[in-house]
């Protein structure tokens, strides 16, 4: 009897699976059954053939202005929340972006990040800008900060805040200033911090 009612139990659980997958089918667009199933997975392929071609044209945009754009820093002033358990994945950044001869400015996007990388508001990453077109940004990974490996020894002075760029000019110094009043202010620099960077800035 008990195996009876099991194999009866089983057949209402496959038949409620397969009416839910029918109804997800339709909810979708497509026809139940198994021509339904056909389609949609030739559309989700076709998705990720074209995820995996937009992928490669960003790939290519990124090596070319990392090769021929303008070198420069970005503090992260905001981000979303990082992806776990894979090597790379999109990452919303909310960058201030400082070049050599331009005002600094704010460019909000998304970008390939390594799971390595080290993140949080007003670490400064490397990167290069399109000269024609401040938008584009690409990171430079491969020279940006990293946490240390597993057993590794580092000092903790120079990893809580970000390293200053070069002042060239007074108005470079005075924006340099500007922009260490306003990560104090947010609270990504701690008023010691602060007063740290700014004699570096200041040559005391």
């Amino acid at each position: 009897m008990g195996l009876f009612k099991s194999m009866k139990d089983l057949a209402e659980v496959t038949k409620s699976a397969k009416q839910m997958q029918e109804q997800q089918q339709r909810d979708a667009g497509y026809k139940p059954g198994l021509a339904g199933s056909m389609a949609q997975m030739g559309d989700m392929l076709g998705d990720m053939n074209q995820q995996l071609k937009e992928m490669g044209g960003d790939s290519a945009e990124r090596d070319k202005i990392l090769a021929e754009g303008i070198a420069g820093q970005g503090v992260v002033v905001g981000m979303g929340t990082p992806a776990r358990g894979a090597q790379w994945f999109n990452l919303d950044l909310d960058l201030e972006v400082h070049v050599p001869g331009r005002e600094a400015y704010r460019v909000a996007n998304q970008y390939m990040v390594p799971a390595s990388a080290t993140l949080g508001p007003g670490v400064s990453l490397p990167l290069k800008v399109d000269g024609e077109d401040p938008a584009k940004i690409a990171i430079d990974w491969d020279t940006a900060p990293k946490p240390p490996a597993r057993g590794e020894v580092r000092p903790a002075s120079g990893a809580a805040a970000p390293a200053p760029a070069a002042a060239s000019s007074s108005g470079d110094t005075v924006a340099e200033l500007e922009r260490l009043a306003k990560l104090r202010d947010s609270g990504a620099l701690t008023d010691a911090e602060f007063e740290q960077q700014k004699a570096r800035i200041l040559g005391g």
